[in-house]
């Protein structure tokens, strides 16, 4: 598709009141000084498809300023082109325009926003439908490219650039191939095991970083255990041992000693148990016979103090419920006081006639007598119509009030009446209580000392103190001490055993993290072959994709990686124009490598669009390009000059 712009006009457009040119499908030179509107073509241009203006923004101003910067109102800003479709005229226009309001009552009117017009070959069309026919002929994101030789570079990310290189190499280079076409490939294909060459990359540099991190700590670790080394020392770990075995032995006899006192000391500790046994056997029948004999006074008391316990909780329960409903009645008799109150005002209510309401609204006469009638009548049934609906709602309320009141004041005789019973019964309790009290303290015919079982077990008593008088305790002090003294000198020696443990523990730990770190930095360079043969492979692929990208372009060059100082592949989308970096090189390099660019995806997507070219005179010699240019020159001329070629 080729699109061609045969004639453009503005009106009132960012301070253009009226300009119109015959572009006539040919390639236009715009010239004039800085701030004469060569740009301003553009914007509409721009502004008329896409509503943006030439640097891409949605939000600017179009509408023609004053001396004092602000919108001239009552303006329509319009713009209206013929484009020739692959030979076929088609008229775009859009309008803009102020929407003014005068309000009743106000005499003058208020600004109350926009709206726009668009029509397509002078018919009336929605802005839903003009920017779908727009798109349909021709979508924005390809018009920005084929129009704007700076926008490739200067608003695309780098990975959309790379993204649309690759499509329109139109080369499609596999894994696979490249895979199978050097034998040093071949174990890294074994090793993808399913996955992609960028996603086996992530999982080599994965290890690495974990096996480099594992390693960094093993010298540590060895450098701690090192210093917990005895290095020079001279112990005789055998005769330690014997002495050992010595002090052990000595260690059996004198248990051997204590043991046998200890026989002794329990046969007397038998005989002093049985005589703590009888003592206590004693304690416990004299408390069984005391508690026997009061248990027949207490237990009665204890069921009584129960019960008037149960009983006081009753009355304190019965008060308080008395108490609640007293409430409630009084807050009754309050709503009662109120509802009669409202009752009279309900009553007492009279009605005041608005002599605006006899007059007609829309010719503002006094109606006739008769109408007058029937809106006073109206009015009255309408007061008598309320007050009878709220009397009824205030009888309603009154029953139901009566009914809580009489309810409540029910309940209350039979608790008051619950509560005189109840205590009654709970001074009937209390006496009771205190005549099994006072007869409890009065009772004083109970001896122990009578009774056959207890001056038994006291004449036992008697006989097992005396023979325990006349035991002897053993002393085993000494053999403590010689004990604690041998112990004291084996811990000694296990120290040293022990330390002797300790240390070759830790050498063969040592050892273990040597042929750790071994271990690791084998591994690593095994990954570092395998991240090698990865760089080796993304280097063969990207010859090929920028050979393939490259022999597309005239002018300009693409650097799809970037080798780091490492010799390690990093993805971008550099643009070389002559070998220099795009960045690098000055503003008419920078829109011929645009116009190579442009050429290439006219070719590619078989459409061509007026290209606008601004700050044409840093050029000298434009590229060779099959589609309409309208360049932008900027001269001394005090208002614009228009030449078609």
């Amino acid at each position: 598709m080729k699109i061609q712009i045969s004639n453009l006009k503005l009106k009132n457009f960012k301070g253009i009141k009226e300009l119109e040119i015959n572009f006539n499908c040919q390639n236009t030179n715009i010239y004039g000084a800085n701030a004469t509107g060569k740009t301003t073509i553009f914007d509409a241009f721009k502004w008329l498809f896409f509503d943006k203006d030439s640097t891409d923004r949605k939000d600017f101003n179009i509408k023609t300023l004053n001396k004092d910067n602000t919108p001239i109102h009552f303006l329509e800003h319009e713009v209206e082109a013929i484009l020739v479709i692959d030979g076929v005229d088609m008229t775009f226009k859009k309008v803009l325009k102020e929407k003014w309001v005068k309000k009743r009552g106000q005499a003058d009117q208020e600004f109350s926003g926009h709206e726009t017009e668009y029509s397509i070959d002078e018919v009336p069309i929605k802005k839903k439908d003009y920017e779908e026919r727009i798109n349909n002929l021709i979508p924005e994101s390809l018009f920005k490219l084929i129009t704007d030789p700076l926008y490739f570079n200067n608003q695309l990310k780098w990975t959309e650039r790379r993204e649309l290189l690759i499509n329109i190499s139109g080369t499609t280079i596999s894994d696979d191939t490249i895979l199978d076409s050097k034998a040093e490939f071949k174990k890294l294909k074994d090793k993808l095991a399913g996955r992609t060459i960028d996603d086996y990359k992530k999982v080599v540099q994965a290890k690495i970083k974990d096996l480099n991190n594992k390693k960094e700590t093993i010298p540590v670790r060895i450098d701690e255990l090192t210093k917990t080394l005895i290095t020079e020392h001279s112990i005789d770990y055998e005769q330690i041992e014997k002495q050992k075995e010595d002090l052990n032995q000595q260690l059996q006899d004198i248990e051997k000693q204590m043991t046998n006192v200890q026989a002794k000391a329990q046969e007397n500790m038998k005989i002093a148990g049985e005589l703590a046994a009888a003592q206590s056997e004693l304690e416990e029948f004299k408390l069984k016979k005391e508690t026997e004999h009061s248990q027949k006074y207490s237990l009665d008391i204890i069921n009584l103090g129960n019960e008037k316990n149960i009983l006081e909780s009753k009355l304190r329960n019965m008060q308080d419920e008395n108490n609640d409903r007293l409430l409630k009645i009084q807050q009754d008799q309050s709503r009662k006081e109120e509802l009669y109150k409202k009752w009279d005002e309900v009553s007492n209510t009279k009605l005041e006639f608005n002599q605006e309401s006899f007059i007609c609204p829309t010719c503002k006469r006094e109606y006739e007598t008769d109408k007058i009638e029937e809106i006073k009548k109206q009015f009255e049934d309408n007061l008598n119509a309320h007050k009878k609906s709220q009397q009824d709602a205030i009888n309603k309320e009154g029953q139901a009030i009566n009914l809580r009141i009489e309810e409540n004041t029910k309940a209350r005789e039979q608790i008051q009446q619950e509560v005189e019973e109840a205590n009654v019964k709970l001074t009937d309790i209390n006496n009771k209580i205190a005549e099994l009290e006072n007869a409890k303290a009065n009772d004083i015919s109970f001896d122990i000392t009578t009774l056959p079982e207890y001056t038994n077990k006291l004449k036992q008593i008697e006989n097992l103190s005396e023979v325990v008088k006349k035991i002897k305790v053993a002393d085993t002090s000494a053999l403590q001490n010689k004990k604690m003294e041998i112990s004291e000198a084996i811990n000694k020696l296990n120290k040293t055993l022990n330390e002797r443990d300790v240390q070759e523990k830790t050498k063969e730990r040592i050892a273990e993290l040597q042929e750790e770190e071994e271990s690791i930095s084998n591994q690593i360079q095994e990954l570092e072959g395998e991240q090698y043969s990865i760089e080796e492979f993304t280097k063969a692929k990207v010859e090929l994709l920028e050979s393939a990208i490259n022999s597309k372009f005239k002018i300009v060059k693409f650097r799809l990686f970037d080798t780091q100082i490492n010799g390690g592949l990093v993805e971008c989308c550099d643009t070389l124009v002559n070998g220099v970096p795009y960045s690098d090189v000055n503003n008419a390099h920078k829109i011929l490598a645009g116009l190579d660019i442009i050429n290439t995806l006219i070719k590619f997507y078989d459409t061509s669009a007026p290209i606008f070219i601004d700050n044409r005179e840093s050029i000298n010699e434009l590229y060779n390009i099959d589609t309409q240019i309208i360049s932008l020159v900027v001269t001394t001329d005090s208002s614009l000059r228009i030449e078609v070629i």
